[in-house]
């Protein structure tokens, strides 16, 4: 009998895969270890092999994949803004393209479900907010050093702003993803930028 390969790396990532799924679609509460193994074709024990419980398993996915597509969806992008415009015109593409599988739409999901109920995912989950509102108030720092943005606001503060808000957009987006209605938010994104700039 050919004995089967084990390739450990490549389960875990199967397996992570399978949560991110489940988790964006289901959220927390909604996803259940049945779900995520019938996604891999792995066994529960294959499962617990890697992550002993359904927390551990939220944590791990959140921690690298969540923070891996925030990274490159939001983060990386704003290497690239050097001036008012270019930062309005980054998060109208991000307000416009979002949906539920978006990291920001996800992380709402899983928060309100589980960050005041269970500590250790909310500090995980806090990691993942925390990381949007540093760029984004190192953003505006650079931009009031540079001369486009008040010098007068506080970047911390209007970072807090932003992340509330494009968070807020992302529960209205579930209920009502309409091309009309995302525009509306959009362009009240950009008149708030307005307030920001240098004058």
């Amino acid at each position: 009998m050919k004995q089967r390969v084990k390739r450990p790396q490549e389960t875990r990532r199967a397996i992570l895969d399978a949560a991110g799924a489940e988790f964006s679609a289901h959220g927390y509460a909604g996803s259940g270890l049945g779900a995520i193994t019938a996604r891999t074709g792995l066994t529960k024990g294959a499962l617990f092999h890697h992550f002993p419980d359904k927390r551990s398993l939220a944590a791990a996915w959140v921690s690298e994949s969540l923070m891996d597509e925030m990274r490159r969806l939001w983060i990386a992008p704003l290497d690239q803004i050097r001036s008012l415009e270019l930062f309005e015109k980054f998060l109208r593409s991000r307000v416009m393209e979002m949906d539920s599988s978006d990291p920001l739409a996800v992380w709402v999901l899983l928060s309100s479900e589980t960050a005041h109920a269970d500590a250790a995912m909310g500090n995980v989950l806090e990691a993942a907010s925390a990381l949007l509102r540093t760029e984004l108030a190192a953003i505006l720092e650079n931009g009031k050093s540079s001369g486009w943005i008040h010098r007068s606001i506080r970047p911390e503060h209007e970072a807090m702003f932003l992340c509330a808000a494009l968070s807020g957009f992302t529960v209205t987006f579930r209920m009502d993803a309409g091309e009309s209605t995302r525009r509306g938010c959009a362009e009240s994104l950009a008149a708030y930028l307005e307030t920001l700039r240098a004058q």
